[in-house]
């Protein structure tokens, strides 16, 4: 028994929303009445969070909630980036039900946990899980749960601890055979499972065509067949989809009605089984494991998979191909298995171990180091992010950041990094007026109607989907001496998934 037992296996993502601003009414109104409409048919797990869908997500389900009276399970979703502490943890309740207009949740989420480090930091005494369990406590929430984006085998460490009720991790067809350990684990414990980027990130329907061989004879469509098989693995209780219209409803709302075609079992087995047989494709034996300088061949090679299928159209925003590829590369090596390169320097001395073990015969030692050039050239290595920030900030210390949010967190986390003798005076601005006020690292987020007031010598645009948009929206304040200056290039994939 988990707590996802008695709840309908789609959960509501609130990330897809087409809205243009906040004078955008049609944009909102629209979005309100999706919501409300997958709540009349019986989906009630309601993923939102303040930075979702340019910040409009919950002020789309506070509209929502007011249309239907039909029962709504809620997540409070707070990062250790933003929320420190046990008090942090508390105040992110009060502002979740303000911007919601609601007085109690069903789930606090964790989120974001990248590693057991991480998840030690928020259990610890005085910790975010702390709060969570307050919150708990006075009855404000039900149920502790977390999500992840760390390796398998740190997730299965936190399974272990038994110390959640939920845990939300990234699952799809395309890394499958190495998120089984993850659900074994979870379905031992009794852990109920909630998997986003059940379509890959988007991958499966850019490319339907080509996943096709997801579908059994009796799917009516790929995405249909791409939720049945994350529903099909036990440990799974909800699929989170993200949605912008009625017919992207009705079609993921399709996935768990009516009688499957075919036994679970079945559909596992006959989907893995296509994967294995796609021609220079890893197919996880591990055989190469052992490389003498401890370059673990697997994860790369998992991750270089995604290069064999056809690119996506646009992600992030992008549409270059080269882009696509690394966002595809890195994001499979960021969320499956929380790896970060420390530098962009290839470790691979070409010895061969891993070639001579490896019965696809895959030439690993190119991939290694076309991937690692790549790296550096996106500036996805841990010292290629910190050199980039010693690059845009120079000698300035009062550095403003826009937008808020999380990303934003991450990237100011770094800043002790880049420059450990330094102490700055950073300041947040933000759009969105359901966070103002919010504690971000330290730092409350004020509105950009205070960036002339607070004057900082310059302004790091860290938003990845955004950036343009937001960069010359800011640009006008060079005249006031603020210097406004992108944080992403070109060829950048994003610093957070």
């Amino acid at each position: 028994m988990t707590i996802f037992d008695d709840i309908f296996p789609l959960g509501i993502g609130t990330n897809r929303f087409l809205i243009k601003d906040k004078q955008d009414e049609e944009g909102l109104e629209n979005a309100a009445l999706l919501v409300a409409n997958a709540l009349n048919a019986g989906a009630s797990y309601i993923d939102v969070a303040a930075s979702y869908s340019r910040g409009f997500a919950a002020e789309v389900c506070r509209r929502a909630f007011k249309k239907t009276s039909a029962v709504k399970h809620v997540t409070v979703k707070s990062s250790f980036l933003a929320d420190k502490d046990s008090d942090a943890a508390l105040r992110r309740v009060e502002n979740v039900f303000e911007s919601l207009d609601i007085d109690h949740a069903s789930y606090y989420v964790c989120w974001n946990i990248a590693s057991w480090d991480q998840f030690l930091q928020i259990t610890k005494k005085g910790g975010l899980y702390e709060g969570a369990l307050k919150a708990k406590k006075q009855g404000l929430v039900d149920h502790l749960c977390f999500s992840t984006h760390a390796s398998p085998s740190d997730v299965i460490k936190m399974l272990e601890t038994d110390l959640f009720e939920g845990v939300t991790i990234s699952f799809s067809a395309l890394n499958s055979q190495i998120i089984q350990p993850v659900l074994d684990c979870a379905e031992k414990h009794q852990v109920g499972v909630v998997v986003m980027n059940p379509l890959g990130g988007g991958l499966i329907p850019q490319q339907a065509e080509y996943f096709s061989f997801l579908k059994h004879p009796k799917d009516t469509s790929t995405i249909q067949a791409a939720l049945r098989y994350v529903y099909a693995h036990p440990a799974v209780k909800i699929a989170l989809s993200g949605m912008s219209n009625q017919e992207q409803l009705e079609e993921n709302l399709s996935a768990f009605q009516g009688e499957q075609p075919e036994e679970p079992h079945e559909r596992i087995t006959r989907v893995n089984t296509h994967f294995s047989n796609i021609e220079g494709f890893c197919t996880g034996c591990r055989y190469c494991d052992g490389c003498p300088r401890g370059i673990n061949v697997f994860e790369l090679m998992q991750a270089y998979n995604t290069s064999l299928f056809p690119k996506a159209t646009v992600m992030y925003g992008r549409t270059d191909p080269e882009v696509l590829e690394q966002i595809g590369i890195t994001s499979r090596l960021k969320n499956t298995f929380a790896f970060l390169p420390e530098n962009s320097k290839n470790p691979c001395i070409a010895c061969g171990h891993c070639e001579r073990h490896c019965t696809a015969h895959l030439p690993i030692i190119q991939r290694i180091e076309k991937m690692y050039q790549a790296f550096h050239r996106s500036c996805f290595s841990h010292e290629d992010m910190l050199e980039r920030l010693r690059k845009l900030i120079g000698n300035s210390r009062k550095v403003g950041f826009y937008p808020g949010g999380g990303y934003t967190a991450y990237v100011v986390s770094l800043l002790a990094e880049a420059f450990p003798e330094e102490t700055f005076d950073i300041s947040l601005f933000d759009s969105n007026s359901n966070i103002w006020g919010n504690v971000v690292c330290g730092t409350t987020v004020q509105g950009p109607q205070e960036i002339l007031n607070v004057k900082p010598e310059m302004i790091i645009v860290s938003n990845y989907n955004y950036g343009k948009e937001i960069f010359d929206s800011l640009k006008h304040l060079e005249k006031d001496g603020i210097h406004i200056k992108p944080l992403h290039e070109e060829f950048d994939v994003p610093w957070v998934f």
